[in-house]
Formats: structure tokens, sequence, C-alpha cells
């Protein structure tokens, strides 16, 4: 009989020490979404009233880790955290891993989005016109944020030149979110028609009509230069080598020459208001109003002449 007693007092005993044991178990890893975390955020709770767990659950720990980064949290600083907070550590069975993790919840923001919104401010902004397209000249990444549904806004394009423009977008993740501001950098791409070569044009070669042809292009940054007339070009010559397929610019072509070096040309010379003819040799190419280095006949002398037409070069003497 007394020895059945005892085992009912130790029963009962074990019992009453179980119910005075409330338990506080901390997940392994655990996920949390603000700035800082509570002790709700990353435990269960066992064997108490709902006001004890209520003031548990809103136990702050410590600041949350950026969004994509992680942090530990060790049985100390829980232990520490509940001392600070009123609550006696030693009465609570505190379950938890040797290494528990905390983690940002995060939300990925793709770089596409921020091309966008900068892509529309730079329509809503300059006068671009429906020949214009707007490309991303420089990578742009993906942003990991906190959950909060991020806000985006655009601020005034800055001209960097060259058709290149820096357009600053700001993305806020709600009240008490740091902003954060990403510069997007956008080429202004326009398509016109311009004349491109459609075979290899050499250096001195003529220019025909076949030789050209009227294309649609992107074009580059220094497109003043380029041929929107094939008239401009029929009957020149080339500068320098234009490949096929490539653009004409105005400064790749030149008049023709008009006089061939070794030609007999007449050669007017005007001194002190008179004009007398003699003849001479050619002793460049030269197209009308150039500047040619000439042989007179007579005198053998070499001096510069002006190409008049394809007979006649002129030099004044002072």
């Amino acid at each position: 009989m007394r020895t059945a007693l005892v085992v009912i007092t130790v029963c009962l005993s074990s019992a009453a020490w179980c119910l005075q044991q409330p338990r506080i178990e901390v997940q392994e890893v655990n996920v949390v979404r603000g700035s800082q975390f509570t002790l709700g955020e990353v435990a269960t709770f066992n064997g108490m009233d709902a006001h004890t767990e209520a003031r548990l659950r809103a136990v702050v720990l410590g600041a949350s880790p950026l969004p994509g980064l992680e942090r530990t949290l060790a049985r100390e600083q829980l232990i520490t955290r509940l001392r600070q907070h009123g609550f006696q550590p030693e009465g609570f069975e505190i379950a938890m891993p040797a290494r528990a993790v905390v983690r940002r919840e995060t939300r990925i923001l793709q770089a596409q989005q921020m091309v966008s919104c900068a892509m529309q401010k730079m329509r809503e902004s300059l006068p671009l016109g429906d020949d214009a397209t707007l490309e991303c000249d420089a990578p742009v990444r993906d942003l990991s944020l906190p959950s909060n549904e991020p806000q985006m806004s655009a601020g005034d394009p800055k001209a960097l030149g060259g058709g290149l423009y820096l357009v600053p977008v700001r993305v806020v993740c709600g009240a008490g979110a740091p902003a954060v501001t990403v510069n997007v950098r956008l080429r202004v791409k326009r398509t016109q028609l311009v004349a491109v070569a459609t075979r290899a044009i050499r250096t001195g070669e003529a220019i025909r009509e076949e030789d050209v042809q009227m294309r649609p292009v992107s074009l580059p940054p220094d497109a003043d230069d380029l041929v929107a007339d094939v008239s401009e070009v029929i009957g020149k010559v080339a500068r320098r080598t234009v490949a096929s397929g490539h653009m004409l610019r105005r400064s790749a072509v030149d008049e023709p020459a008009v006089v061939r070096a070794g030609q007999n040309v007449k050669l007017l010379v005007r001194l002190d208001g008179a004009v007398v003819e003699a003849t001479a040799v050619a002793l460049q190419d030269g197209k009308a109003g150039a500047r040619i280095r000439a042989q007179v006949t007579d005198t053998r002398k070499t001096l510069l002449a002006t190409v008049v037409d394809s007979e006649t070069l002129m030099v004044s003497v002072q």
C-alpha cells in the first residue's frame, strides 16, 4: 500500500512539474518579413496561457538580415531577450537547434520592370517621335527587396550625349524601408532611309546609280553625315573604300576630277587686271575649284593653279 502511494505521489509530482514547464520550440530555419523579427516568428509555444503566449510572441529578438541574406540565433541571445522582457528563462523548456537560421523574406524586382519604368519616363519627357526606339545601353540587375509591394518612380532623364540618357529609377518598399535608386542608361535610336552601298566601292571609283540603294536603318549618333538622297552621290567618287551594305557618308565621297595629271590645259594668268593665256601640263588630278600643280610649257616653271573646267586652269600673279 505504501509503495502504491509513493508511485502515485511521484506521478503527480512529475505531472505538476510538466505543467509548470511551458515549452518554447525554435525552428531550425525561419523566414521573417520585417526589419526586426520577434519570437513569435521563429518559435511555437505549448503549455501556457494565452496572455503569456501573446507576450512571448511579441518579444523582439533583433534586426532582420537584409533581403537575400541570413543570420543565426543562439540560445544565449534568446535567453538574454527573455530576461530583458521580464521573463524567467528557467521557467520554460527551451528547445532549439544548435544553429537556428533567420532569413529575410524577399521579393525579386525584375530588371526589365525598372527599364520599362525608365523608358516610359523618357517618352513622357522627350519628343522622341514615332521613328525613335529605346534600348537599354548598360546591364541592370534584378533587385532583392523586402516582401512588400515595391513602388517605382522615374526621375527626369539626363542627356549624356550621342543619343544616351541616364534615367534614375527610385524603388521604395513600404514605410520605414530605405529607398533604392537604380540608374538606367538608355540609348535613343531613330530609323531613317539612307543610301547604302549595294557592292564594295573602292577608293577613287565613280559611284553609279546601281551601286547604291535607299534602305531603312537605325541611325547612329553621328547621323548628320549620312546621305539621305542617292542623287547626292551619283557621279561622285569614293574618297575611301565603302564595304557592301555600309551606309554612305558625305565625307566619304568627293566630286570627280575634271582635269587629269599629264593633261594639256589652257593656263590663264591674271596680272594687273590683264589676263594672259598660256599652255601648261597638269601635274595632278583636280576637280573644279581645286588648286593643283601645273608646269608652264614654255618656261618649264611649276606653279599652283585653280581648276576652272576640264580644259582650263587659272593663276593670279601679284
